[in-house]
């Protein structure tokens, strides 16, 4: 292109050859380190892989990532063979998107994963908006593989139906996140958190479950439990003597659902759910200091708000001296 005066500039030496005009790789001449760090930065599996066109220098260099990320992946197969293909002394983190997976789909790479990971999985599924969980899960399960050297598991599964291994530790785990999940047997998850096999286990986090009909957790190291929406829950038991923090909220749909708690150490306590001391035990919670109950509805006559309302009232009873309480109060206006 022609400058305004006319003249025409000349053309620009590319950032890979030499003053001399030679051909010098001077990307591929970069410490192995800061390569690796380059393609970390790509945040993509498959992007990082494709760099092995580059030159002989690049062809490998993908599988030496400490972490690597799948994103809106619809191939199981190619994770299965980036997992296998995998050549760093760890693999630290995996993070993998799916769209509408199958618990077939999972299956295929999940095992490779459990024997890799020495840190956190994140495995992500989104579904179709128009599924509900207890209808999306009716096809089948995929069983969840003991990570044995795995710190952190996140799963939030769009509904896939899920199943525990009935054998095997989860020896290094300390947080525990599963969401929107279908649970088949016969191992219960409770078993698996436990403290004969998930003996490091810190936080465990289980949201819109289904297939939790008993659920029995005897953990010596969890220090924090946060259960919500638990669907179809008729007994739950917690006996965690370390356990500082415990969140239970729309779980015990039944009335005559039972729960059993002993956390004599616990400081911070939510319960917003069903509470009658017949089938409730909460035990001594003599160190507890924070306490949010389900919501308060005032003013008018609602008979749903008059049951709200008593359940918690009960469930203050409960406890001789609360140094730091906390509700919401919800005015619903009188219709015309």
């Amino acid at each position: 292109m022609e400058h305004c005066d006319g003249e025409i500039p000349a053309k620009r030496p590319k950032l890979s050859d030499g003053g001399d005009g030679c051909s010098e790789d001077r990307l591929s001449a970069l410490p192995e380190d800061i390569l690796i760090y380059i393609l970390l930065r790509l945040s993509n599996a498959a992007v990082a892989a494709r760099t092995s066109v580059l030159s002989c220098r690049w062809r490998r260099l993908w599988a030496l990532l400490p972490q690597l990320l799948f994103r809106f992946s619809t191939d199981p197969h190619g994770i299965r063979a980036a997992l296998l293909s995998h050549e760093a002394p760890a693999l630290l983190r995996l993070v993998v998107d799916l769209r509408d997976a199958s618990p077939e789909s999972v299956a295929v790479w999940l095992p490779i994963a459990a024997r890799r990971l020495y840190g956190n999985l994140f495995l992500i599924n989104v579904a179709r908006q128009n599924e509900r969980g207890d209808e999306a899960a009716e096809g089948g399960a995929f069983e969840l593989p003991c990570f044995e050297n795995a710190t952190s598991i996140r799963l939030g599964l769009g509904y896939l139906g899920l199943s525990v291994p009935p054998l095997g530790l989860f020896a290094g785990l300390t947080r525990l996140f599963m969401s929107c999940i279908k649970l088949h047997g016969p191992c219960s998850l409770g078993d698996a958190v436990s403290s004969a096999r998930c003996p490091t286990l810190q936080k465990l986090t289980v949201h819109h479950a289904w297939g939790l009909g008993n659920f029995a957790i005897h953990s010596d190291s969890l220090l924090e439990i946060d259960l919500k929406h638990l669907h179809g829950l008729e007994q739950l038991t917690v006996m965690a003597p370390a356990l500082k923090r415990l969140y239970v909220i729309c779980c015990l749909s039944k009335r005559s659902s039972i729960a059993n708690i002993s956390a004599p150490q616990l400081v911070s306590l939510e319960w917003a759910d069903h509470y009658d001391p017949r089938f409730t035990q909460l035990g001594k919670m003599e160190n507890l200091q924070r306490l949010r109950t389900s919501a308060f509805l005032v003013y008018g006559q609602h008979d749903f708000g008059h049951k709200l309302n008593s359940i918690s009232l009960r469930l203050l009873r409960h406890f001789e001296l609360i140094r730091r309480l906390s509700f919401m109060l919800i005015y619903v206006p009188a219709q015309s």
